[in-house]
């Protein structure tokens, strides 16, 4: 399944090789790829064409789905 950060399906935490990854732009577990920007110190290539530097990683991919987020935060928002 492919998965994108903007597909509308929530938040999700991507694993590959079981070591997880973060800043994850998109994934797709059937073909086991990862494209994800390595350093925000990094993320722009070139500030005038507008390039983002990213990284593709190969491996077995899995995605798991966030549950309760939104009720979690909402309860350290009331708690706080």
């Amino acid at each position: 399944m492919f998965h994108s950060a903007k597909d509308g399906k929530g938040r999700r935490y991507v694993y590959v090789n079981g070591n997880r990854i973060k800043r994850v732009k998109w994934a797709n577990e059937e073909q086991g790829l990862v494209c994800f920007h390595p350093n925000m110190r990094l993320s722009k290539k070139s500030k005038r064409k507008g390039e983002i530097y990213t990284r593709l990683l190969r491996g077995k991919v899995t995605v798991e789905f966030i549950k309760n987020e939104a009720s979690t935060t909402s309860t350290k928002a009331t708690s706080s």
